[in-house]
């Protein structure tokens, strides 16, 4: 079954090429839809995005978000381009993009981290997460024939050169920002900061990996389907931002303890499950613990780092996300959820829809039908079996019937 994300990917004739991940993905992109006889064209909009493209043609942008559709037009009057490509659609200058491409009947495909990680990233036409346009109705799902898996290349992203890029990207950025002196970067900007922040990251993995270490343990044997797992996201994630009814992570935390603490039986424990890429950035164990003493359940709830997500699934009684797509691992695993934020997998009889107070003692469970065929569907229809950062196997894709075949293998990145 070939992938149609891939081929929504490859449809268009004439591309522009927004702001991609940090590192040379959508560099390497452009390469390759030329190579397939497209024209594709990238936009530097700072620093850190024309450091990745010193080798290719690029546009600048020095403007703010509120001016972007007029240089959007006027662009498309001297390059009349029918597909807009970026990664997120929640940053301001893509939001703006969006909004333009509808009016002009232009195409607007959006990246995203891939929904069903680690061997996949996520490609969608109009939006992705809560905004992607997959049906919400399970009838549609109910409906749809039983299809067959596609063969799957098994991926191995690097952390490592995700970090490097990163480092690299916001060197550039912080170099060059008299250049760009209207640029205003969705998230924190500072060089020396992120530096700071995964150097605390690295403390603190090996600082928890010690101090937790019987943790596990205990949660497989004794609170074994005894515990609420309830996932935490990184502390600026634009899902939280854009697609909840929460301004902070605290705010969640907050309202799941105190409901635990009302509702939830007499005998159970909750779990809270950090985000690894946000270990340098946010420490919740003072706050839990306070409103731990607060709501008097301080002795039913654990707080842990770097425990393996397969396993805290596996022996959790039922899981809690504001919309992660750790939740789809949650169906995955087949264990009851609940979704406090918007998400695209939130639909009746998938996720439980009754109010939070209701869920620790309610008897739902999935269908594993149903979500079968949506997993299904999720799959096929918005995943490409690909990494954003992959180390280089040998070398880059440079045959055009190879990469019209495998344009996932940007990096040839697998565990072979």
């Amino acid at each position: 079954m070939d992938s149609k994300a891939l081929a929504l990917l490859l449809a268009g004739k004439k591309y522009l090429l927004l702001q991609g991940p940090m590192g040379p993905f959508f560099s390497d992109l452009a390469e390759r839809l030329e190579l397939l006889g497209r024209e594709a064209v990238n936009v530097v909009f700072n620093g850190g995005d024309r450091k990745y493209l010193s080798k290719r043609k690029y546009r600048v942008y020095r403007n703010t978000p509120a001016n972007f559709s007029t240089w959007l037009k006027d662009t498309w009057q001297e390059y009349d381009f029918d597909t807009i490509l970026c990664f997120g659609d929640c940053r301001p200058l893509h939001q703006v993009a969006k909004g333009w491409a509808k009016a002009k009947g232009v195409r607007f495909l959006v990246f995203e981290e891939g929904y069903l990680r680690p061997h996949y990233i996520t490609l969608e036409e109009g939006g992705v997460n809560a905004y992607s346009r997959l049906p919400r109705d399970p009838n549609f799902y109910r409906r749809l024939p039983k299809m067959e898996p596609p063969k799957t290349v098994k991926l191995k992203p690097s952390t490592g050169l995700r970090i490097r890029h990163a480092m690299a990207y916001y060197l550039s950025g912080w170099r060059y920002r008299n250049e760009f002196i209207k640029y205003r970067h969705h998230k924190s900007f500072s060089p020396w900061y992120e530096a700071q922040c995964w150097a605390r990251a690295a403390w603190r993995k090996q600082w928890y990996a010690m101090l937790q270490r019987k943790v596990l343990p205990q949660l497989q044997t004794e609170l074994d389907q005894q515990y609420y797992l309830a996932i935490l996201q990184v502390y600026n994630d634009s899902q939280i931002l854009n697609h909840s009814p929460y301004k902070d992570v605290r705010d969640y935390i907050n309202e799941v303890m105190y409901s635990f603490a009302n509702n939830a039986p007499a005998e159970e424990f909750l779990v809270f499950k950090h985000h690894p890429m946000d270990r340098g950035h946010r420490l919740y164990s003072p706050l839990i613990h306070q409103l731990g003493i607060k709501y008097d359940i301080a002795h039913r709830v654990i707080y842990v780092h770097d425990l393996p997500m397969p396993e805290l699934l596996t022996h959790a009684k039922a899981v809690i996300t504001i919309n992660s797509t750790a939740g789809i691992s949650a169906l995955i695993h087949n264990k009851p959820l609940k979704v406090m934020g918007n998400a695209l997998y939130d639909i009746k009889g998938i996720t439980y829809q009754g109010t939070l107070d209701q869920f620790w003692c309610s008897e739902f469970k999935p269908e594993k039908k149903l979500f079968d065929k949506f997993w299904m569907y999720l799959l096929s229809n918005t995943q490409i079996n690909a990494v954003y950062y992959g180390e280089m196997k040998k070398k880059r894709i440079k045959n055009t019937v190879e990469c019209n075949n495998s344009l996932k293998n940007l990096y040839c990145s697998t565990d072979e």
